[in-house]
């Protein structure tokens, strides 16, 4: 008689539209590429959401005494500190996901898996193939937030030195975010390189 209550959007078992259902996964490399997409769109939307408000507000009250673009002395440091946590971030991330990448296709190359052949986008994996896919979708939104986080912390930095100059970093980190997004070919590509 004690029946917890049920969420209803987590309690069916349908997977409709690449939307997954608590503790299940993508049996299909289009599903994950679906879901990552979708991911990564969020990601580009806070990005450009959270910069466009703060530049707004630069513009709206623009400084009288100084340029918006500078490269001087006073606005040296936070740009340091900027750029250095983006190209560090962004280091990282490609050793990261190198790192994962290499782990992920030396497990499926492991289980000896047999791939629907010819392997395509809406073909149903075995689980092994599936455990790949989720490994891709983890190294994918490591990649993806270690860029993020420098293009938050340049869009801070916008707002309170007042200099557009963070805008680049921030523009670099969107580039970075849509070269990561997982399409059904890259998906593709990279299960059938681990399988090498």
């Amino acid at each position: 008689m004690n029946d917890p209550a049920k969420n209803p959007y987590v309690a069916s078992s349908a997977t409709p539209g690449g939307t997954f259902p608590q503790g299940q996964r993508a049996t299909t490399i289009d599903a994950a590429a679906k879901t990552g997409t979708i991911i990564s769109l969020a990601l580009i939307s806070g990005v450009m959401m959270i910069s466009g408000i703060l530049a707004y507000l630069v513009f709206a009250n623009p400084p009288e005494d100084q340029s918006l673009l500078r490269f001087d002395g006073d606005a040296m440091l936070f740009l340091i500190i900027g750029y250095g946590v983006f190209v560090a971030s962004s280091g990282a991330a490609i050793v990261l996901r190198g790192i994962m990448k290499a782990q992920a296709a030396a497990q499926l190359k492991s289980s000896d898996v047999d791939l629907p052949q010819p392997l395509k986008a809406d073909s149903p994996l075995p689980p092994q193939a599936q455990s790949f896919l989720g490994a891709v979708a983890t190294y994918t939104l490591i990649g993806q937030a270690l860029v993020e986080g420098p293009a938050i912390i340049n869009a801070v930095f916008l707002f309170i030195d007042n200099n557009l100059a963070h805008l680049v970093p921030i523009v670099l980190a969107v580039i970075g975010i849509l070269l990561q997004i997982p399409t059904a070919g890259k998906l593709i590509a990279a299960m059938e390189e681990a399988r090498r």
